[in-house]
């Protein structure tokens, strides 16, 4: 399974990086960056199947639609995302190691595809995009990866390009702008039940809004999702911390905020955080063209 969003093979400016590279490296430091860095593209196709039934009247044209159910229903708010015409967004991805206490607690068992503790040290890894989408294919994005320079990458359809020393280029084969929203969406809202929970109305983004909490919700498998399955975060991180709004009016992710963090068999922790903002939704101001 691929994790959600790839950039350009190399990273602009010095020709590689941690944060970018998906191929084991023989040491451990290399490892953790692996885990780290995990920046493909996840595929999450849903199949809608439509069943024909036989030997009964035909339903009216009147007759109601049966309400979603199952895993539809766990995505409707990611089918209303990408049901909008347009959006920017913002989104902030920070991953932490940090040290192991002075007086750690008896060690717990590492997994093998987690990084050996002599060769794991802290750190601090901060990922921002600021960016303008339009249906049914157009991103324009502002990347800030690790406190480096900020790059803008331009994607129309399969076409996608970088901009590097002041100057457009064609990105690396089968680059993708990473960690789009209804990647996220789906990765995280599969392990949502909103039925279950009683929302507060409040206005995020200028939208009105039902905020929905999820406190220690299953981790794993949107960790997998997103950072892939042999990474620190799916491995380590079992429950998440998730605050919701969705937009009362089309039912989109207004807000998406989530927290999670595990333990290496040192203590030593692994804290994740993502936050996702969505704004003016349909406006006729965005636009996305092919750089000049």
């Amino acid at each position: 399974m691929k994790a959600i969003g790839q950039v350009a093979k190399r990273r602009p400016g010095d020709g590689g990086g941690w944060w970018c590279n998906h191929r084991p490296r023989p040491s451990a430091v290399g490892r953790l960056a692996k885990a780290w860095g995990a920046l493909a593209i996840v595929g999450l196709l849903t199949a809608l199947v439509a069943a024909c039934g036989g030997g009964g009247e035909p339903e009216g044209e009147g007759s109601p639609t049966p309400p979603p159910t199952g895993e539809d229903a766990a995505l409707a708010p990611c089918g209303a995302l990408q049901a909008l015409k347009s959006y920017r967004y913002s989104l902030n991805l920070t991953l932490e190691s940090t040290e192991p206490p002075e007086t750690p607690a008896e060690p717990r068992p590492t997994p093998t595809s987690t990084v050996t503790l002599e060769s794991r040290a802290p750190r601090l890894f901060d990922y921002a995009i600021d960016a303008a989408f339009v249906a049914p294919d157009r991103t324009e994005a502002v990347i800030t990866a690790d406190s480096d320079k900020p790059f803008t990458m331009i994607a129309i359809g399969e076409q996608v390009w970088v901009q590097l020393a002041g100057r457009w280029r064609p990105a690396a084969e089968q680059s993708e702008i990473p960690y789009k929203p209804p990647d996220i969406c789906e990765a995280i809202m599969l392990d949502l039940d909103l039925s279950q929970m009683e929302p507060q109305e409040e206005k995020v983004n200028d939208v009105k809004s039902l905020h929905y909490s999820f406190p220690q919700a299953s981790a794993p498998q949107a960790m997998a999702k997103i950072f892939g399955p042999g990474s620190d975060m799916a491995i380590l991180i079992k429950t998440l911390d998730v605050e919701l709004w969705l937009a009362e009016k089309d039912e989109y992710p207004v807000h998406l905020d989530i927290d999670g963090s595990g333990f290496y068999a040192d203590e030593g922790e692994l804290r994740v955080h993502v936050s996702i903002d969505v704004r003016d939704a349909n406006s006729g101001d965005i636009r996305v063209e092919p750089p000049s």
